[in-house]
């Protein structure tokens, strides 16, 4: 079965041709964002061309192929996702962050199976390791803190986080909703 036309109209801002490299793939990417959303990621690339109001040939300049377009949306949703951990992370109580973090990102991750879909078609790739790295590295300084405040297991990871995130994805495939419970039960076994 073939999704359903992209119905948005051509993006508003500057035409393509006064954008520079950079402004053109951001743009690139918040419109295959969008559309992936919507319609997964097997949407063909010139559906992504069409919602972004270009020819096949400018998106293929800005990303050489789809799973480049792919890899870059990836990268930058994981940036934001550390960028959201770090900023939990200036809270006083550790904890409270973690769980919050969690709470939120899991809620998210309930609607939205795109981050989890790129990372299954990228993960290999070095940029996608990168910023997976930089992520695991925000968590686990904020797991660290909680340890250090006898808020969390003595031998919790950032393993354990991403175990956490799986599982409620899985759980809300086995029933709608299941997400909610799989997280109170995994972030009550974390906690110390």
């Amino acid at each position: 079965m073939v999704p359903p036309p992209v119905t948005q109209n051509a993006p508003k801002g500057a035409p393509w041709g006064e954008l520079e490299p950079d402004e053109k793939r951001e743009r690139v990417l918040d419109l295959a964002t969008e559309v992936f959303t919507e319609q997964g990621l097997d949407v063909p690339m010139p559906r992504i061309a069409a919602a972004a109001g270009v020819g096949i040939g400018s998106l293929y300049r800005s990303y050489r192929s789809k799973e480049d377009l792919v890899a870059a949306l990836l990268v930058r949703q994981l940036g934001l996702l550390r960028e959201e951990v770090l900023e939990a992370g200036e809270r006083a109580d550790a904890w409270t962050a973690i769980e919050d973090s969690v709470r939120r990102i899991a809620e998210r991750q309930a609607t939205n199976k795109l981050l989890s879909g790129a990372l299954g078609l990228t993960s290999e790739r070095r940029e996608v390791v990168v910023a997976v790295a930089e992520m695991s590295f925000a968590w686990q300084e904020l797991i660290d803190r909680a340890r250090e405040d006898g808020t969390v297991r003595s031998d919790a990871t950032v393993k354990d986080l991403r175990f956490l995130f799986a599982s409620a994805r899985a759980a809300d495939e086995v029933a709608p909703g299941g997400s909610d419970r799989v997280v109170d039960l995994l972030l009550e076994a974390l906690r110390k």
